[in-house]
Order: structure tokens, then sequence, then C-alpha cells
């Protein structure tokens, strides 16, 4: 990158206009051909945009893997505060917008804020701009030589969830379908993953049931919303289909409203357990509220 387009890109991210930089050193006209390359600045001239920006001046003089360096510790006390508040996609944009090229912890932070991001967007019922952002992270994932194995892990599990919902949904990377023998939920501390382990791999939901239940305190209301599926499909399983349905109804009329994948999953157990006490009705409009929001989660990027 050369040096008009660092000035320009860091003036850009501070919020300057250009006579704000330029001051009553260079003029206006001066910085703008700086900036697009047509003049170069003279040794005074970068020291003083560079007090300016808030950058050393080597920076703006730096080529090669000497840029990349001043760039990365220019750039990396906001990227790590966004990794540190799980503002994931937040995170990946500056990564992204900041760098050409990524050293081995970019890309293992790339990883993370990918998955974390496809996450989010699960839950929100963004099916298949999650399924391209599992592919990103396990992309970020194959570049680094940090360990990935956990992440990779719950890329996988994410996906099979995916295709449990819908098999239109693909990726480019994940060709192999997961067997339901491969997911426990002992296996995994985040609760999502352990939700989809229970609800799209494992029949033990009684297990899962106890082994959830004293977590409500420490989570988040959305989360305590997953742990209460859990309760219900374990009422479902042991076939107290009142109690489940009394559970599933709390979980759609609650004072948290489920975000739009656990009220998919919750309206096709509302539809079961009416069909099992014989309230075709009730079974007919759970049906519907189903297939309606399936095809919000299919459309919606």
């Amino acid at each position: 990158m050369n040096i008009g387009k660092k000035i320009k890109n860091i003036r850009t991210e501070k919020l300057m206009t250009q006579s704000e930089l330029a001051g009553d050193v260079i003029t206006r006209n001066m910085l703008s051909q700086i900036e697009n390359g047509s003049a170069q600045p003279s040794l005074s001239t970068v020291k003083y945009l560079a007090g300016k920006l808030g950058v050393p001046a080597g920076y703006l003089l730096s080529e090669g893997d000497e840029e990349f360096v001043y760039n990365k510790t220019r750039v990396m006390r906001n990227i790590k505060k966004a990794y540190s508040d799980k503002s994931f996609e937040i995170c990946r944009e500056m990564c992204l917008s900041s760098f050409d090229e990524f050293d081995d912890e970019l890309e293992l932070i790339l990883t993370d804020c990918c998955i974390g991001e496809a996450e989010e967007l699960i839950r929100e019922g963004k099916l298949k701009a999650a399924c391209e952002l599992l592919d990103e992270g396990l992309s970020h994932a194959n570049n680094t030589i940090y360990s990935t194995v956990t992440q990779i892990n719950r890329a996988y599990i994410m996906f099979h969830l995916l295709k449990s919902i819908s098999p239109a949904l693909d990726s480019d990377i994940i060709d192999t379908e997961i067997s339901a023998d491969m997911l426990h939920p002992s296996l995994f501390g985040d609760v999502f993953c352990k939700y989809i382990t229970v609800v799209f791999g494992s029949e033990n939901y009684i297990e899962a049931d106890s082994m959830t239940h004293n977590l409500s305190k420490e989570l988040s209301d959305y989360d305590k919303l997953f742990v209460a599926h859990i309760r219900a499909r374990a009422y479902i399983a042991s076939g107290e289909y009142k109690k489940a349905s009394m559970v599933l109804r709390s979980i759609i009329d609650g004072d948290t409203v489920p975000q739009r994948l656990l009220l998919y999953i919750c309206c096709e157990d509302m539809e079961k357990c009416c069909k099992e006490m014989e309230d075709y009705k009730g079974a007919y409009e759970f049906s519907n509220n189903k297939m309606e929001i399936l095809e919000h989660m299919l459309m919606d990027m």
C-alpha cells in the first residue's frame, strides 16, 4: 500500500476531513495530491501527518513485512477489544478492512469470529448467511498453525443443525454427514452446541436435562429458553405431552421473545404434542406457523 493510500485510510477511519488534517502546515490541495499518489510528501511533511494521525512515521514509510507489523500494532488493540467483547461481526470487519493478508494470530481470530457470528445468525434464523460464514471460518482455520479442533467441531455441529432443518442448505467445505453417534452433549461446554447435539443428534433428552438443569442461573435469558426446551424434549421422550406443551407454551408466550430458530423448533414440537393429545386444530395451526418461519429462515440473509 502506498503512502498516500495509508494516509487516506487512517484519516477516514478517524473521520477527519482533508482540511482538518492539512491544518496550517500544508494545503488541502497538496494533501489531496499526496493521497491520490500524484505527489510525494517530504520527510518533514510525513512526520507532521503521522503526528496528526497518531501513528508512527515509520508506518507511513514502511513497505512489505515491515508495513504489516506497523499496521498490526496500530489496529490490534481495537480488534482484541471487539474480540474479547464477543462483538464478532465488528471484529471480523475490522480484520478484513485492515489487512490484505493475515498471520497465524489473525487467522485464528477470524476463525472464532466467523463461527461466533454464524452462531448468532443461526439463532436469528438467517441460515444461508450462516452457511457462508461457517465455510469462511473453516477456511481461516486451515490457514493457522494454532489448534482449531474445537472451532472446527463447533462448525461441523452447526452445519449438522442446518442440514437437519433443510437439506437444501449446503457447504463448499463440509462434505461429510455427521453421525448422530458422534454427538453427545457432554462433549461441549457452550449451551448452544450442547443444545444442538441434544435436539438434532441425541435421543437422551432426560440425561441432557439433568446435565443442564443447574446451569440456568448462569445463562442469558435466551439460553435459559434453550435449557427449557431440552426439558420439554425430555417430557416428550417420556410421553408426557401435556407437561411438554406447557413448557413449550411458556417459551413461545413468555416475557423473553424466543429467537427465530428456537421458535421454529418449538412450533414443530407443539405440532407433535397437539397430535398426541388429539388437538388437531392446534396441530394444524402450529404446522402452518412452523412452515411460515422456515420459509423466512431460508430466505433471510
